[in-house]
């Protein structure tokens, strides 16, 4: 069975010292976008930010969960984000600052993959916050996401 560590690699997990939402949204497609999987690297950054204007991703609890379902997606690819000093969000929920940012994207044919990596994302990032925000170096991050099954797809 898939883990989230099947959809996330050390190079897609990133330290933030910006409390900048736009500036976050960046690094994480940056970690994103290198990945076989993603096609059109543009075509991502338009649907992640389309997304952010529609209606803010912070979920509460001090995380964001950006993301896009394009056809330039190949499968699904998860950036993750670590800002111990927070981002303002501006989220609609809690207007807290976001500690944790989980970006996903995939493409636009796999509702029921997206809903079932959505869900182990968001149990991995609230069971792990404080773990996470404690780590130094992305293989202990990978180490908390292969305990985290996906279900398959």
């Amino acid at each position: 069975m898939a883990t989230l560590a099947d959809y996330l690699s050390p190079g897609q997990i990133a330290w933030l010292t910006t409390g900048d939402k736009p500036a976050t949204l960046k690094a994480l497609l940056g970690c994103v976008s290198g990945a076989k999987a993603v096609k059109d690297a543009v075509s991502l950054e338009s649907a992640i930010f389309d997304r952010e204007v529609k209606m803010s991703t912070g979920v509460g609890y001090g995380v964001a969960v950006p993301h896009a379902r394009i056809p330039e997606v190949e499968n699904f690819v998860l950036a993750l984000g670590i800002a111990p000093d927070g981002v303002n969000w501006e989220s609609e929920i809690d207007d807290q600052p976001v500690k944790l940012v989980c970006m996903i994207a995939g493409p636009n044919t796999a509702t029921d993959g997206y809903l079932k990596l959505l869900s182990s994302v968001m149990k991995f990032v609230k069971s792990e916050k404080g773990k996470l925000l404690a780590s130094t170096h992305p293989d202990e991050v990978m180490g908390f996401a292969a305990r985290y099954p996906v279900g398959d797809f």
